[in-house]
């Protein structure tokens, strides 16, 4: 007997084959007519459940577009799901359709984010909805984009279909905030990593190791769930890193090199190596090479190298190094986020002099144990949401 999860097991194992652009449905013996005698609010809120797992498990591929599941549902039965799998790609909404083929008409459609009205890349998903002759839209939540805002539902409704908004908003909500907040201030979303001891040393870089392994791994999984990685031409000069997830599964994150000055040689690693796409920021000409593209440009000010990231599209940084560089985005206040990796251990040395930053601007969101090590991350105070209640 095929139970729920299974159906969102084989999309966890499509993605780890990283078979990203091909249906998670090509080849399922159960892609259809899945059955659940769950009812009521429960069964309403398992199924946006379901499209929540999707959206969540796509999270960061789709950029700079957020990522959205959609399962659709007739008397108990699971039609047809999908998900937006990448930029310029088929919506949610039409990959489920397609799926669920004639048998949506009439049908109930859950999605994570409200359909979008407008012809971009792709058609309008409501039109798609509207010529599949879908009865009901489950919605988590509206889009804030402006783009959108609430035409989506708008136009659902002017055309007869019931649209219900907000099952599983929070959740929702939580999932698009970055998305929402990078739209707004037209610049990516920015995350520093630090690797510091018990007193506050922290790492120079890859060839300096303060964590364990373990925290290692963890740090470089981080690499995977943003757009790029970033780093400063000392840290190039000094450790010459790879700044690769060093794992078969995960997308590998475009890097960046801001090297102002143009003091970083061709033959570093990562511009030789041929990964991964990798962005050079310099004021100082060169040619363009394979996967490597060289951006001219006065990069003197943090402002200046987010807004050239923005506009290649680039929605979320991690910033690995150096101190200089992270100390300069703290100063700028332009840091939304820290994961701070602690070991259990002191250095000689000088201690890292942006703790009173985080101290002051930022609090705990969220602790954890990763080996023997401490795994701390802040956010911005000022971002923190209540509760209604």
């Amino acid at each position: 007997m095929f139970s729920g999860d299974g159906l969102f097991l084989y999309a966890k194992k499509q993605k780890a084959n990283r078979v990203f652009r091909e249906p998670f449905y090509t080849d399922a013996p159960f892609s259809r007519g899945v059955f659940f005698h769950l009812k009521g609010v429960n069964a309403m809120s398992q199924m946006m459940s379901y499209a929540m797992q999707l959206a969540q498990m796509l999270h960061g591929q789709t950029s700079p577009n957020p990522s959205v599941g959609c399962v659709i549902v007739k008397q108990g039965r699971i039609l047809g799901f999908g998900a937006h799998r990448f930029a310029g790609g088929p919506h949610a909404e039409v990959e489920a359709l397609r799926m669920a083929g004639e048998a949506a008409r009439g049908a109930d459609l859950y999605v994570t984010l409200e359909p979008c009205n407008h012809h971009g890349k792709t058609p309008p998903c409501t039109e798609a909805i509207l010529q599949a002759g879908i009865k009901r839209v489950f919605v988590a939540t509206e889009d804030k984009h402006a783009i959108v805002a609430g035409s989506g539902i708008k136009r659902l409704q002017e055309s007869g279909v019931e649209v219900e908004v907000g099952l599983l908003r929070r959740e929702a909500e939580a999932l698009y905030d970055t998305f929402w907040k990078t739209i707004e201030r037209k610049r990516p979303t920015v995350t520093v990593k630090i690797a510091q001891t018990m007193n506050g040393i922290a790492a120079t870089g890859e060839q300096r190791w303060i964590t364990s392994e373990e925290a290692r791994a963890n740090g470089r999984a981080l690499r995977g769930r943003h757009d790029a990685i970033l780093a400063g031409s000392e840290t190039v000069l000094v450790d010459d890193p790879a700044l690769t997830l060093r794992t078969e599964t995960g997308i590998e994150p475009i890097r960046v090199i801001v090297d102002r000055r143009g003091r970083v040689p061709e033959t570093a690693q990562v511009f030789r190596d041929g990964k991964n796409p990798t962005y050079w920021l310099t004021s100082v000409p060169r040619i363009s090479q394979d996967q490597v593209t060289v951006l001219v440009g006065e990069y003197e000010t943090p402002e200046a190298i987010l807004k050239r990231l923005y506009e290649q599209d680039i929605r979320s940084v991690l910033i690995e190094g150096g101190p200089t560089i992270q100390a300069a985005f703290f100063e700028a206040d332009l840091v939304d986020r820290i994961e701070v990796y602690q070991a259990p251990s002191i250095f000689e040395g000088e201690a890292w002099t942006g703790q009173h930053d985080i101290e002051d601007r930022f609090q705990i969101d969220q602790i954890e144990t990763v080996g023997p090590d401490l795994h701390l991350t802040y956010i911005r105070k000022e971002e923190t949401t209540c509760s209604p209640d």
